[in-house]
C-alpha cells in the first residue's frame, strides 16, 4: 500500500474509534501529521456545541491554517518526507478539514445513536484515581488561543486595575447509573431500559421510530444531560413552523423542566428566572431566499430558551455551563441541553485585575478564537464568571475565570463577528 493512502486510512480508523468513545493509544508508526489531526478532532469531540452559521463558516479556514503552521513549524521533518508529502499534503489539509467539519455537524445531529447497538452491552470503566493536587492549585482547561498575527487590540470598556479575592468552588461528585437514567427516561416518556454506550462514558435510551425517535443521553463524568429528536427536521423543518410567542416559549422549557425534575435550586418559583432568562432564535431559514434580489428577512426555526447558570452572584461560562431548552413547531420540547453541577465553596483565592487580565489576552496567554480576515479586536466587556468544563470530563472544582466578549472588525472596520475569549483569573496564574 502507498504510503499515503496507508496514512489516511490510519487516520480514519482512528477517527472511527475516537467517534465510538474509545481512548486510543498512537504507535510510533502514526505520522506527525496524523497526530496533529487526531489531536483536533479530540477538541472538537471535547467542545462540541451546535455549530453557528459563522462557526461553520469559518471552521475550514481555521482548521486549514492550523494545520499549515503546524507543517511549517517543523522544516527539518518536512524536507525528510518531501518524497511522498508532496502528493499527499496539498489534498490532505482540504480533506482533513472537511472531515473534521462534518465531525462537529454529524454529531449534532446523530449524536449517540451510530454506536447504540455496539457498546450497548459494555460496563462502564472504573474511574481513574484522581491526580494528586497541591493546596491553592486549582488548573483550568481553557481552549486553544488562534489568533492570526498582526491584530490590533482596543478596549472600549473601562478596565478595573484592582485585584480582588473570588471563591473556588468544590463540584460535588455524581452516581450516574443506568437505573437513575432509567427513572429520568419514564418521566421524559422513554420505555425500556437505560443502557451504557459509547465505553462507558455514556448510558442512553432510545424510543420511537423514523422522524419520531428520540433519545435520551446523560455523561457519567459530570450526570450532564442531552435530550432531543434524532431526526433534524424537528428543529429544522423544511416548512414554516407554528411557532408558540417567545413568552410562551420561555414557559413551556420552564414547565418541561419541572415535570422532568430538573429544576435547579432555587427555580421554584419561575417569577424568579423568567427576567434572567434568554429566549433567542434558532435556526433561521428564509422562503425563496435562492431567487430574491434582495436579502430576505430570515425567521426562527425554534425558539432557544437559555437559564441562567448562576455560581451564588457568578454566572457561569464555558462548553459545560449551558441549560437550553429548543422550542420547536407546535410548541413541541425538541432538545434540552442540561449541564448543572451541585457545588459547594472550598477557599478564597487571589485574583488579578480586569487590566492585568486584559494584558494577558492580548499577549496570548489566555483563549481567543477568531477569524482570519479579523483585522481588531474590540473588548466591549469583562466579566469574573466561574469555568465549567466539557460534559465529557469530570471536573472537581469550579475556578474563577474572566470572560471576555467583544467584535471583530476587518480592515476595513466592518463588523465580522463577535467573539468570547477568557484568561484565567487567579493570581497565582501569571
Amino acid at each position: 500500500m502507498k504510503k499515503g493512502k496507508y496514512t489516511e486510512k490510519q487516520f480514519i480508523e482512528y477517527l472511527d474509534r475516537l467517534l465510538a468513545g474509545e481512548e486510543i493509544s498512537l504507535g510510533d508508526d502514526v505520522s506527525d501529521e496524523v497526530r496533529s489531526a487526531l489531536e483536533l478532532a479530540k477538541k472538537m469531540l471535547a467542545y462540541r456545541d451546535e455549530p453557528s452559521p459563522a462557526f461553520r463558516a469559518n471552521l475550514r479556514d481555521r482548521l486549514l491554517r492550523k494545520l499549515a503552521e503546524e507543517e511549517a513549524a517543523a522544516p527539518a521533518r518536512r524536507e525528510e518526507r518531501r518524497d511522498w508529502t508532496a502528493k499527499l499534503f496539498p489534498q490532505s489539509l482540504v480533506w482533513r478539514a472537511a472531515t473534521s467539519a462534518a465531525l462537529v455537524v454529524l454529531l449534532v445531529v446523530i449524536g449517540a445513536i451510530w454506536y447504540a447497538g455496539r457498546y450497548g452491552q459494555m460496563s462502564a470503566p472504573a474511574p481513574a484515581p484522581p491526580s494528586p493536587m497541591l493546596e491553592g492549585d486549582y488548573p483550568v482547561s481553557l481552549p486553544s488561543n488562534i489568533v492570526p498575527e498582526h491584530v490590533a487590540f482596543m478596549a472600549d470598556t473601562a478596565l478595573s486595575a484592582k485585584p480582588g479575592q473570588a471563591q473556588v468552588y468544590e463540584i460535588q461528585g455524581v452516581d450516574i447509573t443506568t437505573e437513575s437514567v432509567t427513572e429520568l427516561g419514564k418521566r421524559l416518556g422513554f420505555s425500556g431500559e437505560a443502557r451504557f454506550i459509547d465505553g462507558g462514558a455514556k448510558i442512553a435510551m432510545f424510543g420511537g421510530e423514523g422522524e419520531d425517535m428520540r433519545e435520551l443521553i446523560v455523561w457519567t463524568a459530570s450526570g450532564a444531560i442531552e435530550y432531543g429528536y434524532v431526526e433534524p427536521d424537528k428543529l429544522y423543518p423544511p416548512y414554516t413552523p407554528g411557532l408558540p410567542s417567545q413568552e410562551e416559549a420561555e414557559l413551556i422549557a420552564y414547565d418541561f423542566l419541572q415535570q422532568a425534575d430538573l429544576l435547579p435550586p432555587g427555580y421554584e418559583d419561575f417569577a424568579r428566572v423568567e427576567d434572567e432568562a434568554a429566549v433567542i432564535a434558532g435556526g433561521s431559514y428564509s422562503v425563496g431566499e435562492r431567487y430574491a434580489e434582495e436579502t430576505v428577512q430570515q425567521a426562527p426555526a425554534y425558539w432557544l430558551v437559555s437559564f441562567p447558570y448562576r455560581v451564588d452572584d457568578n454566572w457561569t461560562t464555558g462548553p459545560g455551563s449551558n441549560i437550553e431548552v429548543s422550542i420547536g413547531d407546535g410548541g413541541e420540547v425538541a432538545r434540552l441541553l442540561w449541564s448543572w453541577r451541585q457545588m459547594t465553596p472550598r477557599t478564597t483565592e487571589n485574583i488579578i485585575s480586569q487590566k492585568q487580565a486584559y494584558d494577558a489576552l492580548i499577549q496570548g496567554e489566555g483563549s481567543l478564537d477568531i477569524p482570519l480576515n479579523c483585522e481588531q479586536v474590540v473588548v466591549e466587556d469583562v466579566q469574573l464568571k466561574y469555568w465549567i468544563n466539557p460534559p465529557s470530563e469530570k471536573q472537581d472544582y469550579a475556578v474563577p475565570v474572566y470572560e471576555f466578549t467583544g467584535r471583530c472588525l476587518d480592515k476595513s472596520g466592518r463588523h465580522i463577528e463577535d467573539f468570547t475569549a477568557w484568561t484565567e483569573a487567579l493570581s497565582k496564574a501569571y
